[in-house]
């Protein structure tokens, strides 16, 4: 797991951090960024670069506190860079408030510094080294390691401050007790990792979560340590200015080498290049990945002032000792050799002719297209495309490409629907019609793009749904003086103060409904008068078979009548 997590619902897709990042170790996937763990040098500036708070640091606090629960003697290594944070924070008030925390011991990391300092010295006096790169930066020993495993070489073979403190710690108060370093620095995870350092660091804390932990057990820093154990060589506090370790060592032993002080990723690659190509010799080359060095460290985001303040509190540090007992372990002298390896990540090397592919799928077919913004958080459109082949970046983080591609879509949609549609600004003056709304407006003979839509047509739909706040959805409106009907949409669209119409032209609808209609009532009346008559046709029919019926009747009558009397004689 990378030390450094990203949250996914907060990602906002704004490339913020790709384009802080120097060796571009973020993938860009699903919609989400996230760390190359392999290729990443745990600078930090992903974590302070973010707007929208989706960045975290992998915390040891409770590990920490689980320590001190169960009952273990906890050493702290203090780096010197605390007193950025604080302007009359002195070490004794620092160990007194770190104590109350449940912490055995309290020591400053620059005892272990004192001791890198006599080694980088050792290396300049026997002059073996063309070059001598400092180590004291994790970040930039990770650099070398991932990216300039040809430059290893110049990489002084020394522990940084923090392990060496720890083996010095461990080496005096035994090898059983637990020590954390508390630093600016998330990189000195990694390095408290590493199977070289042989355990010296258990646990890393950042000064940040360390402050917020000394509020929430309500403990300022007012009162001093009755007890506490200042080292003498304060010189060495100056390891987190830039320039610092070089001031540290001494002259004599920097006779033979040109020393130089780097801070910053963008210098120190600047100056790799320059070492890579054979231009630089002789030069002891003192790098921090952090501007303004350790005082500009990701672990000092919420409680460090301004740089200007800081390097002034951490100058007034160095000059003021007020203790009078040093700590044992300042005396102590160990084996502080350390060996660098090659991390160089395997990654996928395109060839020409994929990266000309990728152009292609992103419209790149000209020289004119290849913009080289740096919206996407890649440098130059190559780097993009390389990026890209390599799985970790997706062709619609290009804005201009996106943009074209939407504006295409756009344009298809706006010039092929047989429906007019009409953007208009808060003030309701034309931005933007398609050739449907020109059509049934009969706006082809000029642009009307800033004109005010009351001089083609009326604006009352418009004037309701802003004095109401609702929008209308297919109303029927009659434009008299076009002699048009349409059904009409008008909607507000409140993020950007813009008026939508969406009107469909229903006037040869209304004029077939209309046409249907007069059929309708034309037949209607042809079909009362047919009943009408048929009526009256009925009625005289049934006059005439009542004549007919009485006088059949009477007939029939008497011949029954005639019958019965016969019938009656013939018997007698």
């Amino acid at each position: 797991m990378s030390i450094i997590q990203f949250k996914e619902a907060n990602c906002k897709n704004c490339y913020k951090c790709i384009r802080s990042c120097q060796v571009k170790s973020i993938a860009f996937k699903n919609e989400q960024a996230e760390i190359t763990e392999k290729e990443c040098i745990l600078c930090g500036h992903c974590f302070l670069a973010c707007p929208q708070n989706a960045k975290s640091i992998n915390s040891n606090l409770d590990t920490v506190k689980g320590y001190i629960k169960n009952g273990e003697k906890v050493y702290v290594s203090v780096a010197p860079s605390f007193a950025s944070c604080y302007k009359d924070a002195t070490f004794p008030k620092i160990s007194a408030a770190l104590k109350k925390l449940g912490f055995a011991g309290v020591e400053e990391t620059s005892i272990g510094a004192a001791q890198v300092s006599h080694s980088f010295e050792g290396l300049m006096r026997e002059h073996k080294m063309a070059n001598i790169i400092t180590t004291c930066c994790p970040t930039l020993v990770l650099l070398v390691e991932k990216y300039y495993p040809e430059l290893i070489k110049y990489l002084a073979p020394v522990a940084a401050p923090m392990t060496a403190h720890g083996k010095m710690m461990k080496e005096v108060y035994g090898s059983r007790i637990k020590t954390v370093f508390i630093g600016p620095c998330i990189s000195k995870m990694h390095e408290a990792g590493e199977a070289k350092g042989g355990g010296a660091i258990d646990a890393v804390l950042l000064f940040d979560e360390v402050m917020n932990w000394l509020k929430e057990e309500g403990i300022d820093l007012e009162q001093e340590d009755g007890d506490v154990r200042e080292m003498k060589a304060t010189i060495n506090r100056l390891y987190p200015i830039p320039g610092g370790i070089i001031r540290t060592l001494d002259k004599q032993a920097r006779a033979n080498y040109k020393c130089v002080g780097i801070d910053g990723i963008d210098r120190c690659v600047e100056i790799l290049d320059s070492l890579k190509d054979g231009k630089i010799t002789d030069y002891f080359l003192e790098m921090n990945a952090c501007p303004g060095s350790c005082l500009g460290g990701p672990g000092l985001k919420e409680c460090s002032p301004s740089y200007l303040l800081s390097k002034d509190n951490t100058l007034n540090y160095v000059k003021n000792r007020t203790a009078k007992q040093a700590p044992v372990s300042e005396d102590t002298r160990l084996d502080f050799s350390w060996q660098y390896e090659n991390r160089v990540p395997k990654r996928h090397e395109p060839t020409e002719a994929e990266i000309q592919q990728v152009f292609l799928r992103m419209g790149k077919t000209s020289d004119d297209k290849i913009l080289n913004c740096g919206g996407c958080g890649y440098s130059t459109c190559r780097d993009k495309a390389v990026a890209v082949l390599q799985g970790k970046a997706d062709m619609r983080m290009c804005l201009p490409f996106m943009r074209e591609k939407a504006e295409s879509i756009s344009n298809v949609v706006l010039d092929n629907t047989p429906n007019a549609i009409v953007i208009l600004d808060g003030d309701f003056n034309l931005m933007e019609y398609n050739s449907s709304a020109a059509e049934l407006f009969r706006l082809n003979e000029k642009n009307y793009v800033g004109k005010p839509i009351s001089m083609i047509i009326d604006c009352d739909d418009i004037d309701e749904v802003r004095d109401t706040g609702e929008n209308i959805f297919d109303r029927k409106v009659y434009y008299k003086d076009l002699d048009i009907t349409v059904e009409q949409t008008t909607i507000f669209i409140k993020d950007n103060s813009m008026y939508l119409l969406l009107i469909k032209d229903i006037t040869e609808d209304e004029h077939q409904q209309q046409k249907m209609n007069e059929m309708r009532a034309e037949t209607v009346e042809v079909t009362q008068k047919v009943i009408d008559k048929q009526m009256r046709v009925a009625q005289e029919i049934a006059s005439l078979l009542g004549e007919t019926t009485a006088e059949t009747k009477v007939a029939l009558t008497n011949l029954k009548k005639y019958i019965q009397e016969s019938e009656d004689e013939r018997i007698y």
